[in-house]
């Protein structure tokens, strides 16, 4: 897939990224979450499936009374 970034040719490859949200003021890093990256601008698109699958970790994580949590996709 060819990257969206303005004035790069870079192509996007499958890889694993670590990725960090912020959730009910918390700071959240998953590893080993499936995108697609372009090698040439360090662009990082995720799948729809795979925001989706993250909101409802999140979402359940949530409703438990842990202080700190990290997840492996």
């Amino acid at each position: 897939m060819k990257c969206q970034t303005p004035d790069c040719i870079g192509e996007h490859e499958a890889r694993g990224i670590s990725h960090s949200v912020i959730y009910r003021q918390r700071t959240v890093v998953v590893h080993n979450v499936p995108a697609h990256v372009c090698p040439e601008c360090g662009d990082a698109v995720l799948v729809e499936e795979t925001t989706i699958h993250l909101e409802g970790l999140l979402k359940r994580k949530a409703r438990s009374k842990a202080t700190a949590f990290a997840y492996e996709v």
